[in-house]
């Protein structure tokens, strides 16, 4: 039964997301021809820099653009489906609430993935131009020595850095997803305007998990590198034991959460539904 309902919400979702996507690419590869795939050997430092910050700007909009959506659209699907007049039809179904969640869970994360991906891949595709592939192979040598892939680190390839980088980011988006479904849930909690109350747990949760973060880092002694551009002016600082130990940090911390966050829906879909 599992399977069915991942198809089934993989279904309802593909009704919008996959447009919003295609579009995000699109812009990408118009990005590319009229902006950074314009910058050669030839073009001044000025013309650089404008084409940079003008695909960057541009970008950025679109990208933040796309996240927002695909949450959006993952988050009033799962409130649909659950909390509204369509919950009377979903509770008829011989599933559990746990299953219910679960299938949720996983169409949610595969289509936050997906998005992950190709905002990667549209990155890929407007700043891997030419120009700047025949820069980074000059300079390859000392781009990985900056990066501090040197000493203990020096048999880590750049390949497998990106690799690690994709699966923490993978682990974040499905955190990410928990905790809408967490905010809905909650937000069906309030007697009235339960939409409202749903937007206001996120943010208030998004708080309380920031302010806990940093009090995490403080436990186990970063809290002298809490902020990047703070400790890029340490002599000794390397990114990559950085980005290491922050990493193996914020991973346990992110599976924490997400568990009991993920405790915390389940609970509300077996005991605390409301559609009246």
């Amino acid at each position: 039964m599992l399977r069915k309902l991942i198809k089934y919400d993989m279904k309802s979702l593909n009704r919008f997301l996959p447009v919003m996507h295609i579009f995000t690419l699109f812009f990408s590869i118009l990005v590319r021809i009229f902006i950074t795939g314009r910058i050669t050997s030839q073009t001044s430092n000025e013309q650089i820099n404008f084409f940079l910050i003008l695909s960057f700007t541009l970008y950025s909009i679109i990208i933040v653009a796309l996240s927002t959506g695909t949450n959006l659209i993952a988050g009033i699907r799962f409130y649909k489906n659950i909390f509204t007049d369509e919950g009377y039809l979903t509770r008829t179904l011989p599933v559990t609430s746990g299953t219910h969640l679960l299938s949720k869970v996983i169409t949610g994360s595969c289509w936050a993935i997906i998005n992950m991906l190709s905002m990667y891949l549209c990155v890929y595709i407007v700043m891997w131009t030419p120009y700047i592939k025949s820069i980074a192979a000059e300079n390859r040598d000392d781009i990985l020595v900056e990066f501090g892939f040197v000493g203990k680190y020096a048999h880590i390839s750049l390949s497998a850095a990106l690799m690690i980088l994709l699966l923490f980011s993978c682990i974040g988006v499905i955190g990410s997803i928990i905790m809408i479904y967490a905010s809905v849930a909650l937000g069906q909690l309030f007697s009235s305007h339960r939409v409202l109350g749903a937007v206001v747990t996120y943010f208030v949760i998004s708080t309380l998990i920031s302010i806990l973060s940093v009090v995490v880092m403080v436990i186990f002694g970063h809290e002298t590198r809490l902020f990047m551009t703070s400790s890029l002016l340490e002599s000794d600082f390397n990114f990559v034991s950085y980005m290491t130990e922050l990493m193996k940090i914020t991973v346990v911390f992110e599976i924490v959460i997400s568990a009991i966050l993920y405790s915390i829906t389940h609970f509300i879909m077996s005991k605390k539904v409301n559609l009246v």
